[in-house]
Parts: C-alpha cells; structure tokens; sequence
C-alpha cells in the first residue's frame, strides 16, 4: 500500500470514531452537559454502554438501532455522522493529499458537520464551537500567511450579518436570524479570508430561500416558520473552501463571456 492509500485509509478509519464522539456532541452540547463525562449511555435508559456496543456503525447495526437493555430506539443520526465523518475525512485525504491543509480542512469540515446536525435538531449554533473555530482559523491564516486577510474576514463576517439583522429588525420588528448565524460566518471568514464571504452569502442565501420555499409549501407551513440557516452557510463554506477558485474562475468567465 502506498502512502497516499495509507493516509486516505486511516483518515477514514479516524473519522469514523470522530463522528462517534460528534454525535456526543450534537447530543450534549445544546444541553449544556459534558462531553467527556459520563461515559457513553443510552439516552432513554441511561445504561452505560459497553464498549462493544459502541463501534462506529456495526453496532447500530447489529443492534438494528436499538439499546440493547431497554429496546429504546437509537436516532439513525449516529450511524448517519459516522458514516459521514468517515467518508469527508478519507475523501479529504485523497483531495489534499499529506498536505498541511489536510488538517485545516478536517478540522473545519468536522466543525461544519456538527454544527449543521445541532441547528437541525435545535436550531442552536452554540458558542462553544463557533468561538473557538474562530480562533482556531486565525491561526491556521497565521500558519499559512494570510492573517490580516482572515482577520478582516472574521470582523466582516459578523458585521455582514448583524447590519442585516439590525436593518430587518428595523423594518420588520422581527429578529430575521440568529447571533449565531453571526458567528458561524465570522469563522468560515477566520479559515479563508473576506473573500470568501460574497459567495458564501450569496450562495446560502439563495439555496435557502429556495429550499425553505419548498419545505413551507410541502409541510403546509406558514410563513412564520423558522427554518434553521447554518446549515446553508456551512454548506456554501464547505463548497467555497474545497472549489472557491473554480467557482471564481466559472464567475469570471461568464461575465467575460456576457460582456462581448
């Protein structure tokens, strides 16, 4: 086996036992318990789990997503971001290679993906992920040379969204988003610059207000439903990281294109 089939190998092995511990956090983190303690339990029961009851999908399956002590039901959410976490960390492997933006790419994917179950499930984008993803992309700017960049993209990304929602609570009276949606930006703009953040927003916006048109008229739900938006910026984030030049490249070409 070559080194790259080895990394890509691994990295999917290691992501898979990530998303075990990602589902303790979309479970525990909107709730304010620990993540480290206690032990893994079942939710229903509270029986701790034992150890052979924990391996990242063969367990849900054997168990046919069910605890083994009081026949709760298990969300298919656990094998599901196992799953996920182990095929994003192998595929980056293989996009990036050994690389040292291999790391930074894990690292802001995972946060992405956890980030994007909690809103789904709580319509929360807790602090205690998107404070630290800040921190942790203005060290990899510093890392990789472009600081003042991530810094300004960080500042820009929470001042874009929070003049919005100031200008919309104006009009409407309403709060159109969250501080959260603030925050989650302000990191996707920490990890790749303020140039970033035009797509992102424009991007999010826009498959948003598509999909959330949809969903209201499928669920029969009114305008007033709130529908969560972290999971559209993390999306446009994941998009513009991995393929931000080609999208770039695709942009500037038809307008290049639409201006002869």
């Amino acid at each position: 086996m070559d080194l790259q089939l080895f990394v890509i190998a691994m990295c999917g092995l290691v992501g898979l036992m990530v998303g075990s511990f990602a589902n303790v956090c979309v479970y525990r983190i909107p709730r304010g318990e620990s993540v480290a303690f206690p032990g893994s339990h079942c939710p229903a029961c509270g029986h701790d789990i034992a150890w052979y009851d924990n391996i990242p999908l063969l367990s849900w399956l054997v168990l046919a997503g069910k605890c083994r002590h009081c026949s709760g039901s298990i969300s298919a959410r656990y094998p599901f971001l196992e799953a996920l976490m182990g095929m994003s960390w192998a595929w980056l492997a293989y996009h990036y290679g050994f690389n040292p933006v291999l790391l930074q790419a894990i690292i802001l994917i995972s946060l992405l993906w956890i980030l994007t179950l909690i809103d789904l499930e709580t319509g929360l984008l807790p602090n205690v992920l998107t404070l630290p993803g800040i921190v942790i992309g203005l060290l990899f700017a510093w890392w990789f040379g472009f600081f003042m960049e991530a810094a300004i993209g960080a500042v820009a990304g929470y001042g874009v969204f929070w003049l919005v929602a100031r200008i919309f609570l104006l009009v409407t009276g309403k709060e159109g988003m969250g501080y959260g949606d603030f925050k989650l930006l302000a990191m996707l703009g920490a990890f790749m610059g303020w140039q970033a953040l035009p797509f992102i927003v424009f991007a999010s916006s826009f498959v948003g207000a598509v999909v959330g048109i949809v969903y209201l008229k499928l669920a029969n739900k009114d305008r007033q439903t709130e529908i969560p938006f972290g999971p559209y910026l993390a999306l446009a984030g994941m998009l513009y990281f991995l393929w931000g030049e080609q999208f770039v490249q695709w942009y500037a070409a038809l307008i290049m294109g639409t201006q002869r």
